[in-house]
């Protein structure tokens, strides 16, 4: 309120040296915000599209560069496999030994990506897509403070606040900034640009009781964006409900409650499954941060007075709508020092939330630079004699000129990363190489491909260019860039170390050997791969010294076969059935151990007579040695299908059959028992028939969700539209007496 009767008493002061009192006093005031945000905004997009190249974003080639170069398939399958079925979500063949696509990554942005392909073609689309977050943030800011009802200067100045933020290049992967988004981060930069609009949206439900619905569907966007964002937004809200009064409280509870109930019904078709399927993916231990210097890197240092003086300003003035940001940051602060302190090897990297505190910092920073600029623009108005509205101009010019000049001074590498992303894999000078051997490995009968992985390969557009084989090659590949989704990516990227003469050890808390190919073959085996791709000499020649028949070259590239493909096999010794709830470390244990390879390790409850009577008894728990009943016929068998479906024929019924595809709860056997989950991390069945097959399915799980998703439609859709039904049906009603 004191704010607003400032506002008042500068309105006045200008309405009395000018004429038009007081009205033409706001009326020449909006003009000149409205004229200030146009400018302001002209300024941050110019600099935005100097460095992102628009030009190159809407050219038709193909994006590289990073994590970014890697996501061409999941765009791919999604358009191409999924959604022409009704699907969001579903089997996909193509990275580690199969995955369950989008079940634990986000599908909006591959989803908008679709959209935008009949119209502009799947490489613009691709683009635009990966650079929305970025092109959005500075607007998100500005409209958060819009809907905070916070005075000019301060939707500009939050507007600017976030150029700072994108220009930063202290780091390059945990998310939100040019560099993060450049190196793949762009679902989380989608969603984290949504998140100051969403928590000022949510504060005006909570005040106003108005705007649920778009309350609801902000939510929805940032929880199919990215998981991260949506665990902050969670955190962050609590601010909202610390009212005074129990009944304001309850009030506030209500209201939030009606939004994300709403939301996780929306969402819920992908969420469910995600929330009670997550221990099915690859979990990593990340080593966390430990210095505090990174709270405060030297980009965002010379904002922290204002941020300083945002808190105390608001603290002055009784503001609870800047808590709305200080709240989530100072959360995310307690976060990040709790896990370096407690958790220094954890599945949530801490690094993860520097970009929240960076962000919000700056917002606060905002708030504080609009209530110096009113200050400035009194002391200025007062030593110079210019009219107020001039002073104000001068001193709101300085206040965005400065950061703005700051970030284009510091963007360092990022027109040169922004470039060499969306000028695309077609101008790489190793294109051409990579380009050869996709043809090669297309003109190859059907079968996994395992290449040897090299720093070399950055010449075709990323070090992780091979992992498109699925989309350019029309094969499918052991390694891929959504390496949470698969059980099996520990154990790929062991072999990969086998393998290769560089590692990328990508799995952090595991341990990695050295170079060892006749382990790696054993391991290649284990999978089914078919070809291996060499590339360096140690490789080729390790190859060669264990027998491999090259089946083609092509460049530097020598392909080799080291298997016949088939993905079901007998195999020499029963395995052996571990009733242990430590599955991870039990086949981590037997994945490093030669010896145990030919005795496969099978997962079952110990309540499950089927697989009681199927499989060997381990004995004692821990494991120290392994039973080997010989099985009398042992050998591979030929499969069909493909996709979400694995038929073969057996004469071997009642003996276990591995299926080395990788195992997820939605898989379902006809014709045979189980499947059950088989070290290191694929599936075994007991044909019960000659005739078997495997089927990728929807579980009473999906069906909940999709349920949901269903009454949540409803929930936002069907009150409205009968309202509009009642309205037409009983026609205009009386007109108000005069």
């Amino acid at each position: 309120m004191n704010q607003l009767r400032g506002e008042e008493s500068r309105l006045a002061t200008v309405a009395a040296v000018q004429p038009g009192g007081l009205g033409a006093a706001r009326t020449r005031a909006v003009w000149v915000h409205r004229a200030a945000t146009v400018a302001v905004f002209a300024a941050i997009y110019l600099v935005l599209v100097k460095v992102l190249h628009l030009n190159l974003i809407f050219s038709r080639t193909t994006a590289a560069g990073g994590d970014m170069g890697s996501h061409h398939y999941i765009d791919t399958f999604l358009r191409e496999n999924l959604l022409p079925h009704g699907k969001v979500t579903g089997w996909a063949t193509g990275w580690f030994a199969g995955i369950p696509m989008l079940t634990f990554y986000f599908p909006l942005p591959y989803a908008l990506i679709s959209a935008l392909t009949p119209l502009a073609g799947n490489q613009i689309a691709f683009k635009v897509v990966s650079a929305s977050g970025l092109f959005a943030l500075p607007l998100t800011c500005w409209g958060a403070f819009r809907v905070l009802r916070l005075p000019e200067p301060a939707p500009l100045l939050a507007a600017v606040a976030s150029v700072p933020f994108l220009f930063m290049t202290s780091y390059t992967i945990y998310g939100g900034n040019i560099a993060s988004t450049m190196a793949g981060e762009f679902p989380f930069a989608l969603s984290f640009s949504l998140l100051p609009l969403t928590l000022a949206v949510l504060w005006r439900l909570v005040e106003e009781g108005t705007g649920w619905r778009l309350a609801t569907l902000l939510v929805v966007v940032v929880v199919l964006s990215h998981i991260l964002t949506t665990i902050v937004l969670v955190l962050g809200v609590a601010i909202l409900v610390l009212r005074p009064g129990l009944r304001a409280t309850g009030v506030a509870l209500a209201r939030l409650a009606r939004v994300f109930a709403a939301a996780f019904c929306l969402t819920a078709f992908w969420a469910l499954p995600f929330i009670l399927r997550i221990q099915y993916t690859a979990h990593f231990r990340w080593t966390q941060l430990s210095s505090l210097g990174v709270l405060f890197p030297t980009e965002i240092r010379p904002y922290l007075i204002l941020t300083a003086v945002g808190l105390v300003t608001a603290v002055a003035r009784g503001e609870r709508r800047i808590l709305l940001y200080a709240w989530p940051a100072s959360v995310a602060v307690c976060v990040f020092v709790l896990l370096a302190r407690f958790a220094p090897k954890a599945a949530l990297w801490n690094a993860r939330m520097l970009p929240f505190i960076y962000l919000f910092a700056l917002l606060v920073a905002a708030y504080g630079a609009a209530a110096v600029a009113a200050h400035l623009t009194r002391l200025l108005q007062r030593g110079t004699g210019i009219h107020v509205r001039a002073a104000w101009l001068v001193v709101v010019a300085v206040l965005v000129a400065a950061p703005l000049y700051a970030s284009w001074e510091r963007r360092n590498f990022t027109p040169g990363w922004s470039r060499y992303n969306y000028e695309g894999f077609e101008v790489k000078p190793g294109w051409p190489q990579a380009q050869a051997l996709f043809t090669t490995l297309r003109g190859l009968p059907k079968g996994r491909v395992m290449w040897e992985f090299n720093r070399d390969y950055e010449s075709f557009g990323t070090t992780r260019t091979l992992e498109n084989i699925p989309v350019f090659a029309g094969q499918d590949t052991m390694e891929g860039l959504l390496i949470e989704s698969s059980l099996n990516a520990p154990f790929h990227f062991i072999t990969q170390a086998e393998t290769s003469q560089t590692q990328t050890q990508a799995v952090p808390g595991i341990d990695y050997p050295s170079f060892d190919f006749a382990t790696g073959l054993r391991h290649l085996r284990i999978y089914g791969v078919r070809w291996y791709v060499a590339y360096t000499d140690q490789a080729k020649q390790a190859a060669q010294a264990a027998g491999l028949p090259v089946q083609a070259t092509s460049g530097k590239f020598t392909i080799y076969e080291v298997g016949d493909g088939h993905l079901v096999e007998v195999p020499r010794f029963r395995p052996v059935l571990l009733d242990d709830p430590d599955w991870r470390a039990n086949s981590l244990k037997w994945y490093r151990n030669p010896s145990w390879l030919d005795t496969p390790l099978a997962y079952a409850s110990g309540g499950d007579r089927a697989a009681r009577a199927a499989f060997a008894e381990a004995g004692r728990l821990p494991v120290a040695t392994l039973p080997r009943e010989a099985l009398a016929r042992p050998g591979t068998i030929p499969s069909r299908g493909g996709g979400d479906t694995v038929e073969f024929t057996t004469d071997r019924i009642g003996e276990p059959h591995v299926v080395k595809v990788s195992y997820f709860p939605n898989w379902r056997a006809e014709g045979a028992k189980g499947p059950w989950m088989l070290s290191p991390g694929l599936m075994v069945v007991v044909p019960t028939q000659a005739e078997v097959r495997l089927v990728y399915r929807d579980t009473s799980i999906e069906t909940a969700g999709k349920a949901l998703t269903l009454l949540g439609i409803g929930i936002l859709v069907v009150p409205p539209l009968a309202g509009r039904a009642r309205r037409r049906a009983g026609g205009p009603g009386p007109r108000s007496p005069r």
